[in-house]
């Protein structure tokens, strides 16, 4: 029974129960508003940034600011925007964090810096192509005009395939290391410079088909092939533009031989130590073996005959040559040749194989003519 005006003793509760249960409550709550917030406000858009850094690494390797300035200098302002924004909503607390324009900017950079690195590798893949094309080009037609130049024997020409040579090698060594606009441009310094040897030398070629000589040259080739044809005995063409020695016997061709000639190249003999290589009508007078001629085999001709004499008496006469000027000897058909340049003093040279392939066709007494060009039409 309860005593009246006592009031029963008051129940205990454990007071961490409450606490706990209070705590959970709240941290509960807290924590969804957070998330709320959170989703609310998004997250760094770093996919895309990530996309974007690549992409502009890309393009850097592809040489992209050269390549596509333009687009490429858009792409990178693109990114730092992206980047700044990013960086801005970083630095605020984070009930205040908004990355809504930071995604909308990253996205764009993303676009641009793909587009960037898609422009860029798509030039570099054309340049390369022609970059190669050009080198490729080129080193097809250097050797073509290199034995062209060396028929026309003039200096001009020469230093003109060197400096090609030069700009060949400076593509080829820009192109190995992936520098294809300068190696382009070098090969197409070195195709202009080819195009201008070429040019020339075309000129020159020109020239010999409507040379006063040219009707000698005519007229000595058919009078040496006409008189093969009545006594049926080889004889020797050698056609200094073509830099060649041909063997005919009537109209047949029985061999042809590359040759060197005289440092005077194309220049007709006209005086001793003109090094010259002479143009007219000889004959062999003399057939040396190996151990009778420095230059393995030769074959000595009638240099000068009366011919000879007689236009150097005129040449005398006219004052284009010295009284005290001496008109040469010793020209010969003779070996040590095969060297690709005009090296002799006047005498025609080829290599020892044909050296050796030539001289059981010839005998003393067999005709040698020797002019600037054989017009073709002549030809059988």
């Amino acid at each position: 029974m309860t005593r009246a005006g006592v009031l029963p003793p008051p129940t205990i509760l454990p007071r961490t129960s409450f606490v706990s249960s209070s705590r959970v409550r709240f941290t509960g709550l807290a924590l969804a508003l957070l998330g709320g917030l959170g989703f609310a406000c998004g997250r760094p858009p770093q996919d895309d940034l990530e996309v974007a850094r690549s992409a502009m690494t890309r393009a850097g390797e592809a040489q992209g600011v050269e390549r596509a300035h333009d687009l490429c200098a858009a792409a990178r302002s693109a990114l730092l925007r992206a980047e700044t924004e990013v960086r801005v909503q970083d630095r605020r607390s984070a009930l205040r964090r908004d990355y809504d324009e930071a995604a909308r900017l990253a996205f764009q950079a993303r676009l641009a810096a793909e587009s960037c690195a898609f422009q860029a590798g798509a030039m570099r893949a054309r340049t390369r192509a022609r970059a190669r094309a050009a080198i490729d080009d080129l080193a097809a037609a250097l050797p073509r005009a290199s034995t062209l130049a060396r028929h026309v024997g003039d200096s001009d020409r020469v230093d003109d395939l060197l400096q090609v040579e030069i700009a060949l090698g400076e593509a080829r060594s820009a192109f190995d290391r992936s520098q294809f606009e300068r190696s382009e441009a070098a090969a197409e310094r070195g195709r202009a410079r080819l195009a201008q040897a070429v040019a020339a030398i075309n000129l020159l070629f020109d020239s010999y088909t409507t040379s006063p000589r040219r009707a000698d040259w005519g007229r000595w080739v058919k009078e040496t092939l006409r008189d093969s044809g009545r006594t049926g005995e080889p004889v020797i063409l050698v056609d200094k533009l073509r830099r060649e020695l041909l063997v005919y016997r009537r109209q047949d061709e029985l061999a042809i031989y590359p040759v060197d000639l005289g440092i005077g190249g194309m220049n007709s003999k006209v005086r001793a130590g003109d090094d010259a290589t002479p143009e007219g009508r000889y004959r062999i007078t003399e057939v040396r073996g190996p151990s009778q001629t420095h230059y393995y085999r030769a074959l000595m001709l009638d240099y000068p005959n009366a011919e000879d004499l007689a236009r150097f008496k005129r040449l005398k006469r006219a004052g284009r040559v010295s009284r005290r000027d001496d008109i040469g000897s010793l020209i010969e058909i003779h070996g040590h040749g095969g060297r690709s340049q005009d090296w002799t003093k006047g005498c025609v040279a080829l290599d020892n194989d044909d050296m050796d392939d030539l001289v059981p066709r010839v005998r003393v007494g067999t005709a040698v003519t020797i002019v600037g060009t054989i017009p073709v039409e002549i030809l059988p």
